[in-house]
């Protein structure tokens, strides 16, 4: 196995592409690979000290590290880890964002206030293990707006598409469809009036875009396209019909909703309606990486974009806004019964940015600026010993300060995906 990963590493061009690409799978992923609380576990910081050591976070960075695992060929980590998020869903189709041991009892008078204790313990017994509790984190400590709600059973759609994908194993999807089935009709109860996904904050909890979040929007196009897909390939045409037309119509409601002349707005606030006062935002690149933005869309956005110097800020990609200094009181927390430090904490450059923006060159064919933004990453990482942060806080001097822990596996998962999933573009 190791051989093979090296030789997919050695057949990468670019020096520093290959530094960063081999660090990143070295000193990451494989190290974050430890299957320490079951089989299939890994953590999302490479020495799992930060976010805990036996902790599950299914959302878009263990799909992003599922997905890198299944390109460095470690298809068993991805499928046992599918097997255990499965497990921890409710009757209701709803997948949690975080799953904790129920030994020792979690702290719940502050992150973890959500909790339903002791309704939403479950057990999980894993190949070779003896069975284990666990419960799951459904609802956010901002009760109120809930950012992330709807986060868990989207990752969850896109890893299932993900694993069919790579190991073209019909059986095993037919085997997992009425539960991936039941997470995509969670998601489609959660549409409003207005024709859109609520749950605020898809991937950001603060501030929290409190209620209808673009990004939501994009990624729920995204999850009911895979799983027209995924029905198609099982030969269920009924259910391809029925999510195709779920994407369609979420994909003619959002354009009516958060078009704005020549660009996407950021979200729609629940009181102040739609939100557009933070520059360019992230939710443009998943319009197009997406494929949600119609052909005279892209032809107008994509020079706005790929022109406005403030996505990287410090020469990392890929900021949330490119006016990240513009949030208002209004904007942020509720009123909470602990001290948050940081408010806009996820105003930042993070890798599921970066991925977005890097999906949406691929779809634009623009080469040139995705393997620099690769380059830029790989450089970041290097230039502190190889390995990654959570988040690069754009600073008054033209600089990024990193914030979390040393050895944050997104940017890692994401630089790994990007590089050995499109092997001829990095050769």
């Amino acid at each position: 196995m190791q051989t093979e990963i090296q030789r997919k590493i050695d057949a990468i061009g670019d020096p520093a592409i290959r530094a960063g690409v081999e660090a990143a799978v070295n000193k990451t992923l494989l190290t974050a690979a430890t299957e320490k609380a079951y089989p299939g576990h890994y953590t999302v910081v490479a020495n799992g000290k930060a976010y805990g050591e036996e902790n599950t976070w299914p959302g878009l960075d263990s799909w992003q590290m599922a997905g890198a695992y299944l390109l460095l060929g470690i298809e068993r980590l991805a499928l046992n880890y599918f097997a255990f998020v499965r497990g921890s869903q409710r009757g209701d189709g709803n997948i949690p964002f975080a799953i904790f041991p129920v030994n020792p009892e979690p702290d719940r008078t502050n992150y973890l206030r959500g909790l339903r204790w002791p309704q939403d313990i479950y057990t999980h017994t894993p190949p070779g293990r003896p069975a284990r509790k666990w419960i799951g984190l459904f609802t956010h400590w901002q009760v109120n707006a809930n950012p992330l709600s709807v986060l868990a059973p989207v990752s969850y759609i896109l890893t299932a598409r993900e694993i069919a994908d790579h190991t073209r194993d019909g059986a095993w999807l037919a085997d997992n469809w009425p539960s991936i089935d039941a997470a995509a009709r969670h998601i489609s109860a959660r549409i409003a009036d207005n024709g859109l996904i609520g749950g605020s904050g898809f991937y950001i909890e603060n501030p929290p875009r409190n209620q209808w979040d673009g990004i939501t929007q994009c990624y729920g196009v995204k999850a009911f396209r895979d799983m027209a897909a995924m029905a198609e390939w099982l030969g269920k045409s009924d259910e391809q019909t029925l999510w195709s037309r779920q994407a369609d119509r979420l994909v003619e409601s959002f354009r009516e909703r958060f078009w704005v002349g020549d660009h996407f707005a950021e979200y729609i606030h629940f009181e102040r309606g739609l939100i557009d006062a933070h520059g360019l935002s992230d939710v443009n690149w998943g319009a197009i990486a997406f494929d949600i933005a119609d052909e005279s869309q892209r032809k107008t956005l994509w020079p706005r974009l790929t022109g406005d110097p403030g996505f990287w800020h410090g020469g990392m990609p890929t900021q949330l806004v490119t006016r990240p200094h513009s949030y208002e009181d209004w904007e942020l927390s509720e009123p909470l019964p602990f001290t948050l430090h940081n408010p806009t904490y996820d105003v930042a450059a993070m890798g599921r940015v970066w991925w977005l923006e890097a999906c949406a060159c691929l779809r634009m064919g623009d080469v040139d600026r995705l393997r620099r933004s690769v380059k830029l990453v790989c450089e970041a990482g290097l230039k502190l010993g190889g390995w990654w942060f959570e988040r690069y806080h754009a600073q008054p001097d033209g600089t990024v300060k990193q914030a979390g822990p040393e050895g944050y596996c997104e940017y890692a998962a994401v630089l790994v995906r990007l590089v050995l999933g499109h092997p001829d573009l990095f050769a």
